[in-house]
């Protein structure tokens, strides 16, 4: 059995070193050191360093595409293009440069360069603009990080003419590219933050949510909406399918104390809503409201192909003063439908600091409370039962799910009564059945089929 396990796990492994891979072929080491790199990326360094003595690379910090150095066919030639960002301060100004290079006659040229005076660069999205047409070039800058207000500002750029041309949009906390409209061009979603009055006696600036279209080859806003005034952070952003013909934004974000909520952003006949709808009203409530502990994201849970959003409940039978965490909660994850309407999709139980989930199957819905144990990574779940006036209390352990090194599973794992559920790493993921009540066992049983690792 061990050998078959480390033939699983060699498998595994290698999957993933496949699976990994590099935007760029280069990083800024390589590039620092010539006589390693190809004729290429040393012609890109030499044009991006210009007259200075040396030049200090800026990484965009967050987004798919994390290199100083990006190649992307911006263009729409079918051939690679660069665009490299690094940091000036030798002008009067400091800030942050981005050039646009491209490759003509087997020659690198500079295209553009455009200067920000942001420190930072928070990200950078490329865009499609339709079948034939180059894309649209997203960056963000500055930071979204830090307390409510602190925004990022981002920027479009297009080529046109034989040179990229600057586009300002506006700030954002948040931002993302979505065909919300399904006519094959990427609209720009922003969020930003509620802004207080200053002290000057200025008025306060509400949280907005904004679509950006290039239907006229130009950027413009076509869409806004209400967005909520609680939240200073946005904790993800993502945009999908949300039925068989609607595709929106889902948005969460936390207060300042930590609690949750989920927002979605549709377009209905060219007007953009906000779902739940009221929000900011007196009377709002977001069904997805959910405690700091309970810290889960919106996404395609179940692999359906539609983002499902979570609403939670604390489990039964749990000690006033525990330390409630991510397998303190019943997760029931919803599915959006027109009218701002949901569905159940399934409900779960979560364990996102050891990265896996599984279905509750029916038999257990509201009758298994969970206990954490954070030192041994073991959680024994155990079945709630109904005392004779009607209050549930815990009765016997049903099963151990419990987080292994691979040393230490090969040494005793499968010895000591655990049975194999999946491996992720270095760790390995073990379940230990409790009971012997058959209606429970084939509970179990169900809990072995949908035990899944976390992505994403």
């Amino acid at each position: 059995m061990k050998k078959i396990f480390r033939s699983l796990l060699a498998c595994a492994l290698l999957l993933c070193q496949l699976a990994g891979c590099s935007f760029t072929g280069f990083s800024a080491q390589n590039l620092m050191s010539p006589p390693k790199v190809n004729a290429d990326q040393q012609s890109i360094y030499k044009l991006l360093q210009g007259s200075q003595p040396d030049i200090t690379f800026i990484y965009p910090r967050t987004g798919t595409y994390r290199s100083a150095i990006i190649m992307h066919d911006f263009t729409g030639d079918g051939s690679e293009d660069a665009l490299g960002f690094h940091l000036v301060e030798d002008t009067g100004v400091m800030g942050v440069e981005v050039q646009f290079l491209t490759k003509e006659g087997g020659a690198w040229k500079a295209v553009s360069s455009f200067l920000n005076t942001a420190t930072q660069v928070d990200r950078v999205c490329f865009g499609s603009m339709g079948e034939g047409a180059p894309p649209s070039v997203l960056i963000g800058w500055g930071s979204t990080a830090g307390t409510t207000g602190r925004m990022a500002a981002v920027n479009a750029y297009l080529y046109e003419d034989g040179e990229m041309r600057e586009y300002a949009l506006g700030v954002y906390g948040e931002m993302a590219l979505a065909d919300l409209d399904g006519d094959g061009i990427d609209e720009v979603f922003t969020i930003d933050k509620y802004v207080p009055a200053p002290e000057d006696g200025a008025q306060p600036v509400p949280a907005q949510a904004r679509v950006y279209s290039f239907d006229t080859g130009q950027p413009q806003e076509t869409a806004s909406a209400m967005a909520d005034n609680s939240l200073s952070t946005y904790s993800s952003i993502a945009f999908g399918q949300l039925t068989g013909e609607w595709g929106g934004v889902v948005v969460d974000g936390s207060t300042a104390d930590g609690t949750m909520t989920t927002q979605v952003f549709v377009l209905e006949e060219g007007r953009m809503r906000n779902y739940p709808i009221g929000v900011n009203d007196e009377n709002y409530r977001n069904p997805f409201a959910r405690p700091a502990a309970a810290a889960f994201t919106s996404r395609d849970i179940n692999g359906d192909g539609f983002l499902e959003l979570p609403a939670v409940t604390r489990l039964p039978g749990l000690p006033e003063d525990v330390t409630l965490d991510s397998t303190s909660y019943l997760v029931e994850w919803d599915t959006f439908r027109p009218g701002g309407r949901r569905r159940m999709a399934l409900y779960a139980l979560m364990n996102t600091r050891e990265n896996y989930w599984f279905q509750v199957p029916l038999r257990l819905r509201g009758r298994v409370s969970a206990s954490n144990d954070t030192a041994r990574r073991t959680v024994t779940y155990t079945e709630m039962v109904r005392a004779q006036d009607g209050r549930q209390l815990l009765g016997s352990p049903l099963f151990n799910i419990r987080v292994f090194t691979q040393p230490a599973w090969e040494s005793r794992g499968e010895g000591s009564g655990y049975e194999l559920l999946a491996a992720q790493g270095d760790s390995v993921y073990g379940i230990q059945v409790l009971t012997k009540e058959e209606g429970l066992l084939e509970a179990i049983e169900s809990v072995k089929s949908t035990f899944c690792m976390i992505t994403g």
